[in-house]
């Protein structure tokens, strides 16, 4: 339990601390509105679709999923259930329209890498991350796909742009750098696994003089990747914190929709997906990972994609700040709970 708690402890601190010298970066005036513009740019058009390429197709190993339809289908269910009920708490208690599309994305994505990855590995080690990966590419389509189009609904309302949006405007908005840079990976990914099957493809590839470099040139190309999706989440966490500067702490005070998006983040969520690995027979690391990915923090892109849209940044910033800071009790929580009931 110590070593749960201070792996809990690690990851919340890591984060926190990066968030605090964007803070005072923008308190001495060297982060401005400029800045941010430009930091969004970098993390959306260029950091994130790097980011999904390096992940899905340099860590994601088809070869060690057991039964993909299950374990791919568990986190898809558990996602759309807090998005169905991200939705309906976004009627009952009905948010500014400018705030409701960061609302529902708060409760129904979580921060599956750059806090959940070392969580998951810290508890369950390296057998933890083809889960992770797993519940990354998931939760990444789903954010990219209806998170962005919610978000964006919510950027028209503070533009004070009204009415009908055209089918050509509204896949444009669906279609950004991450979404096609998934479409792209996962099918890459998938044509992959099905020819290193085909023995009479790998014998004749393998025999073939430009093996090696056809190696060399997709293994660069992911290590290019990674470098340049590393800067997605320090760049992120920048930016949130010179989003608190501007807004002051005061927009860390919860209220009621706070209080909402936090009780499905650390509540609901983590309990759907308890019971669907159980009623679903998912056991062992697998299960273990995918309860704490789905009690994991708000997204850090959540925040930047807001601004990016001039939705409620502000909101989903602190949001992103108070589950961080929450992830620290909660975590060590679960274990138990998860340990109490057989899951793991």
């Amino acid at each position: 339990m110590l070593t749960t708690l201070l792996n809990s402890l690690a990851a919340v601190a890591i984060v926190m601390c990066i968030v605090a010298v964007g803070y005072l970066f923008a308190r001495k005036g060297y982060i401005t509105r400029a800045h941010k513009s430009l930091m969004t740019k970098l993390i959306i058009n260029a950091g994130m679709p790097a980011l999904v390429m390096s992940n899905i197709l340099g860590s994601l190993d088809l070869d060690s999923m057991g039964d993909p339809l299950k374990l791919v289908g568990i986190p898809v269910l558990s996602m759309a259930t807090t998005l169905a009920i991200g939705l309906l708490l976004a009627k009952l208690l009905k948010p500014s329209p400018v705030r409701r599309g960061g609302f529902i994305v708060m409760c129904a994505f979580s921060n599956s890498v750059f806090v959940g990855l070392p969580m998951n590995t810290g508890l369950f080690g390296d057998a933890a991350v083809p889960y992770v990966m797993i519940f990354y590419m998931v939760n990444t389509t789903f954010f990219w796909t209806v998170g962005n189009y919610l978000i964006n609904r919510s950027g028209e309302a503070g533009r004070g742009e009204h009415g009908k949006t055209s089918l050509a405007a509204s896949l444009k908005k669906l279609l950004s750098p991450p979404l096609i840079a998934l479409m792209i990976a996962i099918p890459l990914l998938i044509l992959e696994y099905e020819l290193s099957k085909n023995a009479a493809f790998m014998q004749g590839f393998s025999s073939w003089g430009g093996y090696g470099y056809v190696t060399l040139v997709q293994r660069s190309f992911v290590k290019m990747c990674g470098y340049v999706g590393n800067i997605v989440t320090p760049l992120a966490l920048l930016y949130i914190g010179s989003a608190l500067y501007e807004y002051g702490f005061k927009s860390l005070r919860p209220d009621k929709h706070m209080f909402a998006a936090i009780a499905v983040r650390f509540i609901v969520a983590p309990a759907v997906m308890l019971l669907l690995c159980k009623a679903l027979g998912l056991g062992g690391v697998g299960s273990g990972v995918f309860v704490i990915e789905a009690a994991m923090p708000v997204m850090t892109q959540a925040v930047v994609l807001a601004a990016s849209c001039d939705a409620d940044e502000s909101f989903v910033a602190a949001g992103m700040c108070l589950t961080t800071l929450g992830c620290f009790v909660l975590v060590p929580v679960l274990m138990l709970i998860m340990q109490a009931v057989g899951l793991i």
